[in-house]
């Protein structure tokens, strides 16, 4: 390559600006308040970094080296360019539906495809494949030697690649041209309930691991941690538990006899990003860094040469499921783009945007075309493909990769000196620390702290939602076997079952065989609790003439009145009410008369404090006059008002959201439980 020409820094010109210049200017601006109240932030994990950082600060982190020319997490002379490949999910529950998918997304520029087939009697899209014929009908026209498979998930995994080796027996396909994965990780099985043991759960990855050797491109050992950000679980968490299942995966096959090479050749992890844009990219840095720490004294165990740098970590990432809201959904597309560039940004050879509809309804060409495409922007229009490790040197990314990397550190020592990530899942420590993370999730959303837009803030009171859930799929019906014991967790007993013409449906449910002693992780989204409480909304008004109506009272001081009145619009249309809301009233009586016609079964007074003393008595007395039964709420803090025992209800910004709402429900008479 030739020399290129040295040219002056940029921003010579400019004089440097010392730290201490710089916080007294800004502590200036603020009026002498603590800075540290404005300019930094903790995460959940309680990680807090101040937002001004200097090159000096990264001189202590031991993963930046200062002088070097090549990015701490690539290998430029190897992988100078931030390259991934695009995978597409395919999950549709119709096989000729879901081909159509499958050759649009390949012709749309996807190279990967990611086969999802799930449990039935599920709202969650899933393929619903019942033979290998459905798997013949759903690759029909596409060329498996130039197209990546990764197939999933759980226990299904290993099925669907039975499945697929019985269609590629006898086609003559190269076994070198195979290329994609097994995303069958056998201690998320266990942290998710689909085995009842783990002797079980690992005896059929040693048999993957050996069955797929025919395929050289084909990884087979996966570390699956959505398991844990499913159930809620921090950036930190998940580090730590990854890392516990890489050490149990490498621990258990070194002592069944496999060879380590052939274990790291077949190595991945998938990971899941969510919304908190720089944490996600520096989880991804801090994964690729410690990885080779835990593989390091296996190694040393061996005789042999190899080592593993962060540039070999190979990571297929997928956009977050526990951050998607059935209201809304649009804004789902702008969630999955920040979550596909912290992805991208991070460093990940396989990407999976989701649809943005994928929490409500089987995909769409429209939701499968929109999810694609968000990675083509990204390479093709932001160019975040040219530079390997596009994060290196950026001070708050690297501070924030070092903070995470040494507290998921300190968990993962603190798991295996307790026993291991296996133990911990046994006797339900992990379950309760990650319950833990998930109350403190729940609880900012309860209080309005983490805002979800769409559905905990801004929502569009017009929305609904509950007919277009999707039913429960079951699969197909068929003449195949509805029942399969299998001899053994193997490939070959899989196979033959198939042969015998099992379902594939009745093959996973024999491979789990018995029921798990362990509380399985659940998988939530964050927003399921607030949604049900308007689902609910939706359930009465299909039973009754529409949902409870609620007329806005905005009287008094205009500045009041107008922030309380925006404020009760969006904390009530949370709940799914139909909501009046007039720019203002000139008296009460005004107010009252508006009441009557709209038929509200709820007024609330929006104005100033001082206001409610006089306005809360005149306007109950002004609906009893009128012979009008409605409950008054008001706007504003009970500690902060005098409106007597006039107000059935304050609704505030410490008002509990789903307290709150469901209280209100009550009042109203909706049932607190329903079969949305």
């Amino acid at each position: 390559m030739p020399e290129t020409e040295s040219q002056e820094a940029l921003f010579d010109e400019f004089s440097a600006v010392d730290a201490e210049e710089w916080q007294n200017a800004a502590r200036e601006d603020l009026g002498g308040a603590d800075l540290d109240d404005f300019l930094e932030w903790s995460s959940i994990d309680g990680i807090s970094i101040p937002a001004y950082l200097q090159r000096e600060d990264l001189g202590d982190l031991p993963h930046v080296a200062s002088e070097a020319k090549i990015p701490p997490l690539s290998d430029a002379a190897e992988r100078p360019r931030n390259d991934w490949t695009v995978c597409q999910i395919i999950d549709h529950p119709d096989p000729e539906t879901a081909n159509e998918h499958a050759r649009t997304a390949l012709d749309g520029g996807a190279t990967d495809l990611q086969l999802c087939y799930g449990p039935t009697a599920s709202r969650a899209p899933s393929l619903h494949p019942t033979s290998p014929e459905d798997l013949t009908t759903l690759l029909d026209g596409i060329d498996v030697s130039t197209t990546g498979f990764h197939l999933g998930d759980g226990l299904a995994a290993p099925v669907l690649y039975g499945a697929l080796c019985e269609h590629l027996s006898g086609r003559g396909i190269n076994p070198d041209a195979l290329r994609g994965s097994v995303r069958y990780d056998p201690v998320a099985a266990v942290a998710a309930g689909h085995v009842g043991t783990v002797d079980r759960a690992f005896s059929l990855a040693y048999d993957l691991l050996g069955n797929t050797a025919n395929f050289p491109r084909f990884r087979s050992v996966s570390i699956d941690a959505r398991v844990y950000h499913d159930a809620g679980a921090s950036a930190v968490q998940e580090l730590a538990c990854t890392l516990g299942a890489l050490t149990e995966r490498l621990a258990r096959s070194t002592e069944r006899g496999a060879a380590l090479s052939t274990v790291l050749d077949d190595l991945q992890f998938i990971v899941s990003v969510s919304t908190p844009y720089f944490v996600e990219i520096a989880k991804l840095r801090a994964l690729r860094l410690l990885v080779p720490q835990v593989i390091e004294p296996f190694l040393s165990s061996v005789d042999t040469d190899r080592s593993v740098s962060a540039s070999d970590v190979h990571l297929q990432v997928e956009t977050s499921r526990r951050t998607e809201t059935i209201y809304d959904p649009y804004v789902n597309m702008l969630r999955a783009t920040t979550e596909a560039m912290a992805a991208v940004i991070g460093g990940c050879d396989t990407l999976t945007v989701r649809p943005y509809d994928a929490a409500l309804c089987p995909p769409d060409d429209f939701g499968t075309r929109i999810a694609r495409n968000t990675q083509h922007v990204l390479r093709h229009e932001a160019h975040l493909d040219q530079v390997a490790d596009p994060a290196a040197g950026a001070y708050y990314v690297e501070t924030l990769t070092d903070k995470l990397a040494q507290q998921a550190w300190t968990q993962f020592q603190d798991l295996e000196a307790n026993g291991g990530i296996v133990e911990a899942i046994r006797d339900g420590t992990l379950q309760q620390r990650i319950g833990e993370t998930r109350q403190k999730r729940r609880d900012a959303i309860d209080e309005r702290e983490h805002v979800l837009v769409g559905t905990t803030h801004y929502p569009s009171l017009d929305e609904q939602r509950r007919d277009d859930l999707a039913p429960p799929t079951e699969a197909p019906s068929t003449n195949r076997t509805a029942s399969s014991p299998l001899p053994s967790p193997s490939l070959d007993a899989i196979r033959a079952a198939l042969r015998n013409e099992a379902t594939l449906p009745a093959i996973t449910a024999a491979l789990q065989n018995d029921e798990s002693p362990i509380d399985p992780l659940p998988r939530i989204r964050v927003a399921e609790e607030i949604e049900s409480i308007r689902l609910r909304t939706e359930a009465y008004a299909e039973a009754h003439d529409g949902p409870p109506r609620v007329l806005l009272a905005p009287l008094g001081p205009p500045a009041a009145r107008s922030a309380r009145a925006t404020f009760a619009r969006n904390f009530l249309g949370v709940a799914g009410m139909a909501i009046e809301e007039p720019l203002t009233f000139e008296s009460v009586d005004e107010a009252a008369d508006a009441a009557v016609e709209a038929n509200a079964d709820a007024v609330v007074l929006c104005s100033a404090n001082a206001e409610y003393a006089d306005l809360a008595p005149a306007l109950t007395s002004a609906l009893e006059e009128r012979d009008h039964d409605a409950l008054l709420l008001i706007a504003g803090a009970p500690d902060d008002i005098d409106a007597g025992d006039h107000a059935d209800l304050f609704i505030h910004q410490d008002s509990p959201l789903q307290d709150t709402l469901t209280t209100l429900q009550e009042r109203f008479g909706i049932p607190l439980k329903s079969d949305a």
